[in-house]
């Protein structure tokens, strides 16, 4: 028989601070853990946590608060310059991250994109990004060093003020009697307008198609039709300029379906 084992994550010893999009997060010497680490109270607002080490071994960890039918957006930057920008990917720290039920994932490095941070006035490299529909619940960033180096890392993507919280936290079970209330809402499933809308741009390019949302981002440089034809679909329902050129061919939806997110809330 199975037990639904439900974790409430009690947040104790918090000090809130409120931030806005692009501020950095520094990690510190003794955010050696994701729950020592800080939170980020709306994983979906735009933050820098950035992490350096002096050596192999070190940890650094964060949290970040999602809800369902929230997007997952994490990038993984380096400042494009020395020692960094010459090392390699297997030199540079690792990422894990685990969701609130568990599922574990290490970030892959797989481009060397240039991107420059106008914010700051710093030039980057993008190593790495993931995006996915989110669960319910706490996410948890473990970094581990390789050698020594300093990394970023970008959490969310909506350029809004946002709040973290430094403190530590402590993970307890309810009562085995406790249920849900009855006037909990349902959690409201599938992607938003505005999240597609504000994903209107190369370097983050989501497209709603027959009720579907895609993130195209890594299909604009490799389309055989020009990184037009994607970028034209930014943000916006592609609907009707995808079946226009494609029909009911197959290889361009078989392709297409690589980059679902999810569903289009209704």
């Amino acid at each position: 028989m199975k037990r639904l084992v439900i974790f409430v994550f009690a947040v104790v010893f918090l000090t809130p601070l409120q931030a806005s999009a692009h501020q950095p997060v520094p990690l510190l010497s003794s955010d050696t853990s994701a729950a020592n680490g800080p939170l980020l109270v709306d994983g979906t607002v735009s933050f820098a946590i950035r992490a350096s080490f002096s050596k192999v071994g070190e940890k650094r960890g964060f949290r970040a608060n999602l809800k369902s039918g929230d997007s997952l957006e994490i990038q993984y930057l380096i400042v494009d310059k020395k020692p960094e920008n010459s090392q390699k990917a297997s030199q540079l720290p690792s990422l894990v991250v685990t969701s609130p039920t568990g599922k574990r994932f290490t970030m892959k490095l797989n481009e060397r994109t240039k991107f420059f941070e106008p914010y700051g006035g710093t030039n980057y490299l993008y190593l790495g990004r993931y995006s996915a529909a989110a669960e319910a619940g706490t996410y948890s960033f473990l970094l581990t060093s390789r050698a020594k180096s300093a990394v970023t890392i970008a959490v969310g993507d909506r350029e809004v003020p946002g709040e973290v919280q430094k403190g530590v936290s402590k993970v307890v079970s309810p009562s085995p009697t406790s249920t849900p209330t009855a006037s909990a809402a349902p959690a409201v499933t599938g992607y938003t307008l505005s999240q597609v809308a504000s994903n209107n741009r190369s370097a983050s390019c989501w497209s709603i198609i027959d009720g579907s949302v895609y993130n195209l981002t890594n299909w604009i440089a490799s389309h055989p039709g020009g990184s037009s034809a994607i970028t034209s679909l930014c943000g916006v329902d592609g609907t009707a300029s995808f079946k226009s050129k494609h029909g009911n061919q197959s290889n361009p939806a078989q392709r297409l379906s690589m980059y679902l997110l999810g569903p289009l809330a209704k």
